[in-house]
This record gives C-alpha cells, structure tokens and sequence, in this order.
C-alpha cells in the first residue's frame, strides 16, 4: 500500500515515536475515516488487517491511548504542516459538556480553513463557565510560541471573549481581531481592532 508508506513518511517526519505505535495510530486513523465514527467499539470494528479480531483491535486501540503520551506541540505542528498553512485566520471558542458527573471545559483555538475551523491547540479548564482573560492569553501565547506572532493574519471570538485587558493585550501584542460584542445600538454589533 504506498499510500500508507507515504502516510508513515509524513508522520514519521513529524513525530519521535516509535515504528509500532506510529503503525498503529495509522491503522486507528484510517479506521476512524472509513467508519466516520471516533466510538472505538465502533472502530474496531474496521478490521484493516487479515486475521485480526474486532475483539484485539479494539484492546490494541485501548491500550495506546492509555499508554502513549501525546506531545500536542507535536500534534500541531504536524497539522499545520499538512494543510500548508502560511498566514492564518484564528478562531477561539470554548465547548463545555458533561461525561457522567463530570465537566469537560475545553477552551479552543482553531485555524479556519475553508469555512471549517481546524483545532490546532486547546486548554482544558478545571472549572465551568466562561474563560478569563489570562487563560485566553496563554493558549494565544502558545501560538505564538510555537508559530510565531507574524502568521496570525486575524482573530475571531463570539460575545463571550470580551474585557478590557483581553482587548488591550490583543492590540499590545498587534494581533488583529474581529469579535461580537452585545449590541450597542442598531447599527453596531461587533468590534474590531482594524
């Protein structure tokens, strides 16, 4: 299969990992495209190889997941490599859910690509509600630490990323953004730093 070759090239040159667990993260890959499902009890069921039991790949995807550290610094450089990206059009957002008892607040920061937002880093917040001011800054900073500051053409937010010192530390740092804002009168509803 030389598209898999090539796959294992790409990624290769991307991530330090070992030839088993980068052969096994494909294999997970390309399972999760052909069934459009991240369930892996679902997944598991794309047996990719002859002789493999939906029952072993199942615990095989299990156990690198448990197992493997993922370097997301890693993770992102990998993606903006693949999709080429030069200068960027950021988005920020957050999404909050509940698994069991328990909240997942993720705090995102996306590339857009084509009307699509591209995740490429993310915090967890250890609370519910809305971001602050210095969590917003530090995922930016990060950004910027990794791709530098001239790449980021502009910033998108909704309403919830609001506040002074948010807006002074974007215009401080030069970053242009573009962000909704509760509406002020009948002609204005979002403010921009261009």
């Amino acid at each position: 299969m030389p598209h898999l070759n090539e796959l294992h090239a790409i990624l290769n040159k991307h991530l330090n990992w070992n030839k088993a667990h980068l052969k096994c993260f494909i294999l997970i890959m390309l399972a999760i495209t052909i069934k459009q499902s991240c369930n892996l009890a679902s997944v598991s069921k794309c047996v990719l190889k002859e002789g493999c039991l939906a029952s072993s790949f199942y615990r095989r995807m299990q156990r690198f997941f448990a197992q493997h550290y993922f370097d997301y610094r890693q993770i992102a450089q990998l993606i903006f490599s693949l999709f080429n990206f030069d200068h960027v059009r950021l988005t920020i957002d957050r999404t909050n859910w509940k698994w069991g008892n328990r909240n997942i607040n993720i705090l995102m920061l996306a590339v857009v690509y084509r009307g699509i937002a591209v995740p490429i880093l993310w915090t967890l917040l250890n609370k519910q509600g809305n971001s602050d001011t210095n969590e917003r800054i530090a995922l930016i900073s990060r950004f910027i630490s990794i791709f530098g500051k001239k790449r980021i053409q502009n910033l998108f937010a909704d309403r919830e990323f609001i506040g002074e010192q948010w807006f002074k530390w974007l215009i401080q740092q030069d970053i242009n953004f573009c962000i909704r804002i509760k509406k002020l009168n009948r002609h204005q509803s979002s403010w921009s730093s261009t």
